[in-house]
């Protein structure tokens, strides 16, 4: 038994020691925390704690499902000649992942009210659908929507519901700047996956559009986004300290130009997709740390 747990410990290891998005998935999370700090005065940190691991292990199911679905579906063993195949065990580990963040979720509807409840089975549904039977967002042109909707609304107002107890609206509108940017990140990664997702059939943005307008989409969001941050700012919905958020972007311009370079050469896109990364960390962020002093 001791020898099992072991192994199950060192497979959950191996599974999130390089996964950046599963712990920048986190930041939208404090984000919500830290607004209904300062609009409320609302903060309870073992409430806080509670829902981040419950989080953390929602995001570990997200990864193995993801994993584990991309292989049966088959395109992570498209274009490879020897695939390291991925076995019922990245499953596995999934479903017990998201067991744990239903006992903390279900811990955390009994403290706060069935808001969580609401929450986390929106959640649920958008991480294990994503790529999961019967759902299969990704298959169905609904992947980038769901990414957006999950890490952006659902992130933000589910973690302020969670110290407040209530929804506001301004958390409603500023969780419109992680939509955007969990938008860019999974637009931008579609495109050098554009050859092997047209022939298992996944109906993403791309491979509807191809990758020349995927990209102009990049980049026309990119525009919008920036335009929500100085809105909001300028409204006073966002600290003054948010305006910090427009110097990155020079660096999202050099994103932009360096994906609409390298369409021929997909692979070399990756130094786009790591600054989309980057700016998403540095500007959250600056959100929340902002929202904190």
């Amino acid at each position: 038994m001791a020898k099992r747990f072991r192994n199950a410990l060192s497979d959950l290891i191996r599974l999130v020691r390089y996964r950046f998005l599963l712990f920048a998935g986190l930041l939208p999370y404090c984000l919500g925390a830290a607004i209904a700090y300062r609009s409320v005065s609302a903060f309870d940190p073992g409430l806080f704690l509670t829902g981040l691991v419950g989080v953390f292990f929602t995001l570990v199911g997200v990864e193995a499902f993801n994993e584990y679905f991309d292989w049966v579906l088959g395109s992570d063993r498209v274009f490879q000649p020897d695939p390291k195949p991925v076995t019922k065990k990245k499953f596995h580990i999934g479903v017990a992942a998201f067991a744990v963040a239903f006992l903390f979720a279900i811990y955390l509807t009994v403290q706060v009210g069935a808001g969580i409840a609401i929450f986390a089975v929106a959640g649920f549904v958008a991480a294990a659908g994503y790529l999961g039977p019967p759902l299969r967002f990704a298959y169905r042109g609904l992947g980038e929507v769901v990414i957006a909707m999950a890490y952006g609304p659902a992130m933000v107002l589910g973690s302020y519901y969670l110290q407040a107890g209530r929804i506001d609206f301004l958390p409603a509108v500023v969780s419109a700047i992680p939509a955007i940017f969990l938008f860019l990140i999974a637009i931008i990664n579609e495109v050098p996956d554009f050859l092997q997702d047209s022939l298992v059939g996944k109906r993403n943005i791309c491979v509807r559009n191809g990758r020349e307008r995927t990209v102009s989409l990049y980049g026309l969001m990119s525009v919008v986004l920036y335009i929500t941050v100085a809105l909001l700012a300028l409204a006073g919905l966002l600290p003054g300290a948010c305006f910090l958020v427009l110097l990155t972007m020079p660096l999202m311009r050099r994103n932009y130009s360096t994906a609409r370079a390298k369409l021929d050469a997909p692979q070399e896109l990756l130094g786009a997709i790591r600054g989309t990364l980057v700016i998403y960390i540095v500007s959250m962020g600056i959100l929340v740390i902002s929202y904190l002093a």
